[in-house]
């Protein structure tokens, strides 16, 4: 199947190809915006993961399984949450957000590792 010029078969599980909305960058929390397509979204949408690679054609990969570390918003939580995004990179506690498990976060440096599954 193909999206956006990316051909959706045999990618591998962990990093999926996406299309970036305009202000995405290497190492935010993103959600699926649009059908082949991801970025920082609006506040409260569900985390989708994180973006690694981004090339000049708008295109690049986003880690949607297992373990990432992430820039993060709000209280320091661990356990099985729902985890959305907060519109600017960074990935929060939301009513609305994807269950996942936190491993932990550093609220000194803003960061959580989280797994994806």
């Amino acid at each position: 199947m193909k999206v956006n010029n990316v051909e959706y078969a045999g990618q591998h599980n962990t990093g999926l190809t996406f299309t970036f909305d305009a202000g995405a960058v290497k190492g935010d929390a993103v959600t699926q915006t649009a059908a082949g397509a991801a970025g920082r979204g609006a506040a409260d949408a569900p985390l989708l993961g994180k973006l690694v690679t981004s090339e000049t054609d708008g295109k690049g990969t986003v880690f949607t399984r297992g373990v990432i570390v992430v820039p993060w918003t709000g209280a320091a939580v661990f356990g099985l949450q729902k985890v959305g995004v907060d519109s600017t990179g960074k990935a929060k506690v939301s009513v609305g957000g994807k269950e996942v498990q936190v491993l932990a976060v550093d609220a000194t440096a803003g960061l959580a590792a989280i797994d994806l599954g």
